[in-house]
């Protein structure tokens, strides 16, 4: 049965000290976490506190739509330094999965435009769509071709999938050789407290359903996820990673998969949410990574 959380912002100062001497990493989740619409008040405060105290930062977000220079200009807003070169999002992870199968045939991805980039500039030719498809239903055994030339079946937030997609996803991976590979399996898109819609992951569990393939997860929360962002920071023991989200299932979710400590944010969720899950529960939390900028400033006293 998982403990009870751990508030931070309650903790004593010799307490505090010793959360912070369990963790030599810090890896974090962008939206929600360190911008909403804008930059959230003491974030690249929280941060550059803690590389004094000694922790390496990077960054694991689900986020493949937004650009190099979308992410680097919220960085910035932030008051973070070098974010983007320290941030690792399931495009990219997907892209070096393939790279480390020696795959050599042709992606169908249902993805968004900079995951079909990424997979692009590793060399993989690509198909995709169609956005659009016929209003008659018999016509949707056009859509249930198979086509050998297909390798591996991309799934990353494509928020134009339709049905035609999905018929020829099901159709490719009826065949058994042919890679699953998912990024964000987020289910919802949180846009303030209280208020969220729906989101592009339920649709991969409709092809894995349908397929009864289970996709090799790389993003959050999937272990295999975790485990490339801790390769690409140089991480070999996972218990000294304090990874901090704002969602239950993605960020926590990740973290208890992984083996980090985890820190929930509470920007989108309230107390009674975090505790009220059923199976997940954080080791620590906190109202927002501002307000544990006083207690990280008094540690060094």
């Amino acid at each position: 049965m998982a403990s009870t959380p751990v508030n931070l912002q309650e903790l004593k100062p010799e307490e505090f000290k010793s959360f912070l001497d369990s963790f030599d990493y810090v890896f974090s989740d962008c939206d929600g976490v360190i911008w909403a619409k804008t930059a959230l008040p003491g974030v690249g405060k929280f941060f550059s506190l803690m590389k004094k105290h000694g922790k390496k930062v990077h960054f694991v977000s689900n986020n493949s739509l937004r650009s190099k220079e979308n992410y680097e200009k919220r960085f910035e807003d932030a008051e973070i330094e070098n974010g983007f070169e320290n941030l690792t999002v399931p495009s990219i992870a997907i892209a070096e999965y393939l790279k480390s199968v020696n795959f050599d045939k042709k992606v169908y991805s249902i993805s968004c435009p900079e995951t079909n980039n990424m997979l692009k500039s590793y060399g993989y030719e690509i198909k995709e769509g169609p956005d659009v498809g016929t209003d008659y239903y018999e016509d949707y055994i056009l859509y249930s071709k198979d086509d050998p030339e297909i390798g591996a079946v991309v799934m990353d937030c494509d928020f134009k999938v339709n049905l035609p997609k999905l018929n020829k996803a099901s159709a490719y991976l009826a065949r058994p050789e042919v890679y699953f590979l998912c990024g964000a399996t987020d289910k919802y898109v949180y846009h303030k407290p209280g208020f969220r819609t729906l989101a592009t992951g339920a649709f991969t569990d409709l092809v894995a359903e349908e397929t009864n393939r289970t996709p090799v997860t790389l993003g959050k929360p999937g272990k295999a996820f975790g485990e490339f962002a801790m390769k690409r920071a140089g991480v070999s023991d996972p218990s000294r990673v304090l990874f901090i989200g704002d969602m239950i299932e993605q960020d926590v979710g990740l973290g208890k998969a992984t083996g980090f400590k985890t820190l929930l944010v509470l920007n989108n969720l309230t107390v009674d949410m975090m505790l009220g899950h059923k199976t997940i529960k954080p080791d620590f939390y906190a109202q927002s990574l501002g307000t544990l900028v006083p207690q990280l400033e008094l540690s060094f006293k």
